[in-house]
């Protein structure tokens, strides 16, 4: 755990004001805080602290990009991941004006975003797509207003984005999820992307630690991550990690999937989700990740942002370090800790 703690340490020597208010530097943040709730050690609440500060200086429209000042994909769902670590950062420190921008993302969430006939959230305003990496930009903070607030229909707003999702675009055979459905066009994208996967599975754990287990979506919920459970374990490769694309052993190995994958295993054993069977699998992923790619505290071999294009894409995509697999591997890093 030196290395999780050293990744965490060093990270946070950087000036918070080289962050925006994005979908990775949200992951990245959320991961901060979730060593926070591990450790105690307020440095690292701190630190979200003061990026949080930057940014509520700004209005809630012109972080999430909408009109007039919009720029590109209007109401992409990429601003929504920042708002989950702004409520973590709200639960550990009671600070009105944290839950307040908090709550302007979850409103537009509830409110504003384009939404499919079954109510799954689009990728950005008149996308008329479900993208898997969607579910974690609203599903955390979801799950997490209506566990604060008492509002189940938040809980189970989230829940439903994973059951039109799996509907769509988990795979019978294997139980993977393909990266992306379109609604008009009633088409999908195909293979099933490293990450993509990952950002499934964090999801319904996310959401399912605060759904009560007589709730009518908790089933279903649980056969899905079975489901994709036996997928995950069917891909893994010998060092213990998944590739970019999860059932070709060809393609290159993707540390931040790998921790995700981790991360959400782990969790849903501890939920007594998963059988505590699968535990071993992410351990050992974690293990695989610390001596592979994490390198003077730095984290690597994570792939750089994609779209739903299939498998060449994947493959082509450069690998390096970045804030979704820093945030990654800090999160895995607290369900690890969790486990001990």
């Amino acid at each position: 755990m030196e290395r999780w703690r050293a990744v965490a340490d060093k990270l946070i020597q950087t000036s918070p004001g080289n962050w925006p208010f994005n979908w990775g530097e949200g992951v990245q943040m959320i991961g901060l805080m979730k060593i926070h709730q591990r450790t105690g050690q307020a440095r690292y609440a701190d630190y979200v602290e003061r990026w949080t500060e930057i940014h509520q200086a700004k209005d809630v429209r012109e972080l999430l990009n909408l009109p007039p000042a919009k720029r590109g994909r209007a109401g992409y769902c990429g601003h929504w991941s920042p708002g989950s670590a702004i409520l973590y950062l709200y639960l550990a420190r009671q600070k009105p004006q944290h839950l307040k921008l908090a709550e302007g993302v979850r409103d537009f969430i509830v409110k504003g975003a384009e939404r499919s006939p079954e109510g799954g959230l689009g990728h950005w305003l008149d996308s008329r797509q479900l993208w898997v990496d969607t579910l974690y930009m609203a599903c955390p903070l979801l799950a997490g207003f209506g566990k604060l607030q008492g509002k189940i229909e938040y809980i189970e707003d989230a829940a439903n984005q994973i059951l039109v999702q799996a509907k769509y675009l988990q795979d019978p055979q294997t139980g993977l999820f393909y990266h992306m459905w379109d609604w008009e066009k009633q088409t999908r994208s195909p293979d099933f992307w490293g990450r993509g996967n990952g950002w499934v599975l964090m999801s319904i754990a996310d959401t399912m630690e605060f759904l009560d287990r007589k709730h009518v979506s908790w089933k279903p919920l649980q056969q899905i991550a079975g489901n994709l459970a036996t997928g995950i374990k069917a891909t893994q490769d010998r060092d213990g990690l998944w590739h970019t694309v999860m059932d070709d052993p060809e393609s290159y190995q993707e540390s931040s999937a790998s921790s995700m994958l981790a991360y959400g295993l782990l969790k849903l054993v501890r939920l007594k989700v998963l059988p505590k069977a699968h535990a071993g699998m992410a351990k050992k992923a974690w293990s695989a990740v610390n001596e592979l790619y994490v390198k003077d505290a730095e984290v690597t071999g994570v792939s750089a942002g994609t779209s739903p294009m299939g498998g060449g894409h994947y493959r082509e995509r450069p690998r390096g370090s970045q804030t979704w697999g820093t945030g990654a591997y800090l999160m895995a890093g607290s369900e690890i800790d969790w486990a001990r």
